[in-house]
């Protein structure tokens, strides 16, 4: 399982664009599960963003070489209502705790 993870500062007040941005042409890559977006409940301009997919790294590396052009349009669309990004990669689950 691959998480696709993005800490961001947005711009103030732009969150509804930046989701409508996020959303793109609406197709999720091959794998998805589920994505989570989450509000800073002290600052609501900082943002995480994580999606959870059932893929290989290899899956990965095929659906970007497939889908790059298009995720970086997403990408530059979603930077006009971003400040800075303190953290963004995709990562590879070693673990899973339960209760």
């Amino acid at each position: 399982m691959l998480v696709f993870f993005t800490a961001r500062r947005l711009k103030p007040g732009a969150f509804e664009q930046f989701r409508r941005a996020w959303d793109g042409t609406g197709e999720r890559p091959p794998g998805f599960i589920r994505a989570y977006h989450a509000r800073n409940v002290r600052d609501e301009d900082e943002i995480i963003s994580f999606g959870l997919f059932d893929m290989t790294k290899d899956d990965y590396h095929s659906f970007r070489g497939e889908a790059d052009a298009a995720e970086n349009k997403r990408v530059d669309e979603m930077s006009q209502f971003v400040e800075n990004e303190h953290v963004s990669g995709v990562f590879e689950v070693i673990e899973e705790v339960t209760e």
